[in-house]
């Protein structure tokens, strides 16, 4: 899953955002940034690999290790996730919600930059999006979609979402055994190629969606960062998936103009606004944000919905309160648009969830000059990683805070910089209202019909590409709402251990 920082906020940065160590004055040099791996061979190497494999638990040691503003490695390195466009800096990593501050509240000092990806018309094309502009350029593309993600546009979806999601739970048995990562990967990919694109994703082979999802999947791999572009490659299988994106992208756009685009999807709006202003959106513009709404509108609410109905399944007496709340307020039937955000219970959960296994967990910002962060000075050209995800597990804002506790929420408020799962800012998630209501909706609608039961001795580990999930799917049986709340939750292995106190 807007608005500006006000001139209060960014007047208070530099005060609130200071390290110790900035605020008596004194700052560091950053070849004394602490890191790992001084002078050893192909430490830079090591270190990436080490990265790409398991982002979380990488960003774990080094915290554990060297603390809140940590380098990838001492000696130099370059940047691990996008192009610079200024030579000589390093990457850092920045992890304390001061930091995360400075950064997201200074736009002029940290903008945002491309990913690594193939030297292509269609990755030029694809990356002309809101995710990686900058400036007043920014602005107006932000000031461009609201609309589209406004209350009566969100009102226009919620039929979509119902319809889809009812679909599936009824296609659901007693006693089946689910991969509930990829029902959920399929029913939000449903939802969002009808409420973004206008097209209905199941009546089509290889669809827009899908192929953005597996496109995703490989710009982010390790592998499409080797550039052999020979036949069997990733780098080639990229380049490929990309021009069939565009060129699908481009059969879309020009079917929807020709039929006059009069609907309440996305991508109608879209060609409506450039019909009247064509200043609005390049050729370019318009076939990245059309890309990028697939990021707003599937993989994090896809992600999410996985990680709320685990935890719920791992946690039997906040199911059993959750379940209570729904039935006494909707007897079984959907929330309507008005009684969404008027369940506390829920809310509480949706907030807890997306604290513990927040779904976008790292992003990555250049230093456009020389600057300063938690007390060390930051060449310009650096990339500067931050995470959200570890400031949701940082003892000095949440007590217990690998502690699934939606009841946390009856006596905590926490600042803007220390709860931060759909950003904040100008770079807030365009689609996080329609992300929003879409995790409450659903999870509603699934813990009204179905109880989920985790599946013993299962191995749930975690992948990272934009987002994290379940790397090898999350097996779950599909049980009658008989209130055997106890039985869902089972004995689990993993690296999810490390990231959520499960218990014994």
């Amino acid at each position: 899953m807007t608005e500006q920082p006000s001139s209060s906020d960014d007047a208070a940065t530099a005060a609130v955002s200071a390290s110790p160590m900035e605020a008596s004055g004194l700052v560091l040099p950053s070849s004394q940034v602490p890191g790992p791996c001084r002078g050893a061979l192909l430490a830079w190497q090591r270190q990436a690999l080490a990265f790409f494999r398991n982002p979380v638990a990488h960003m774990m040691e080094l915290r554990r290790r060297y603390g809140d503003t940590v380098r990838l490695v001492q000696g130099g390195n370059r940047p691990l996730l996008f192009r610079p466009s200024v030579p000589g800096g390093a990457t850092f990593f920045a992890f304390g919600s001061e930091s995360a501050r400075a950064i997201l509240t200074q736009t002029d000092v940290f903008e945002t930059r491309r990913p690594p990806g193939p030297k292509s018309r269609a990755y030029d094309r694809l990356t002309t999006n809101m995710f990686f502009i900058n400036g007043e350029r920014h602005k107006q593309q932000r000031r461009l979609f609201m609309p589209a993600f406004h209350r009566d546009s969100l009102k226009a979806y919620y039929g979509d979402m119902v319809h889809f999601t009812h679909r599936m739970l009824e296609a659901w048995q007693p006693g089946q055994r689910i991969d509930l990562d990829h029902e959920m990967h399929r029913v939000t990919l449903n939802i969002s190629s009808r409420a973004l694109y206008g097209i209905d994703a199941t009546a089509r082979e290889n669809s827009l969606a899908q192929q953005m999802s597996e496109m995703i999947f490989t710009l982010f791999s390790p592998a499409s960062m080797v550039p052999i572009n020979l036949p069997g490659t990733p780098y080639r299988r990229l380049v490929r998936q990309m021009e069939r994106i565009v060129g699908q992208l481009e059969r879309e756009i020009a079917e929807k103009e020709s039929a006059g685009a009069s609907g309440d999807d996305v991508l109608s709006m879209m060609i409506r606004a450039r019909q009247q202003d064509p200043s609005s959106l390049s050729d370019d513009e318009m076939i990245g944000q059309a890309f990028t709404m697939f990021f707003a509108g599937h993989d994090t609410a896809s992600k999410a919905l996985t990680w709320t109905l685990f935890l719920l399944s791992q946690h039997p007496e906040v199911m059993a309160a959750l379940s209570t709340e729904l039935q006494r307020e909707l007897s079984g039937q959907p929330p309507t648009y008005q009684q969404i955000y008027g369940l506390p219970v829920l809310d509480r959960v949706i907030k807890e969830s997306l604290r513990v296994l927040t779904p976008a967990v790292f992003f990555a910002r250049e230093a456009t000059r020389d600057t300063t962060l938690g007390g060390y000075e930051i060449p310009a050209g650096s990339e500067v990683i931050y995470s959200p995800y570890m400031i949701h597990i940082d003892e000095a804002y949440f007590d217990r805070p690998k502690t699934f506790d939606p009841d946390r929420w009856l006596s905590i408020k926490p600042g803007k910089y220390e709860y931060l799962p759909f950003g904040v800012g100008s770079r807030t998630c365009i689609g996080s209202s329609f992300g929003g209501m879409q995790l409450r909706l659903m999870v509603a609608m699934i813990v009204q019909r179905w109880r989920l039961e985790g599946v013993a001795d299962s191995r749930i580990d975690v992948k990272t590409n934009v987002v994290i999930g379940p790397k090898d799917g999350l097996p779950m049986i599909v049980r009658p709402l008989d209130g055997r709340f106890e039985e869902s939750r089972k004995p689990l292995r993993g690296f999810i251990r490390e990231m959520v106190d499960l218990g014994p």
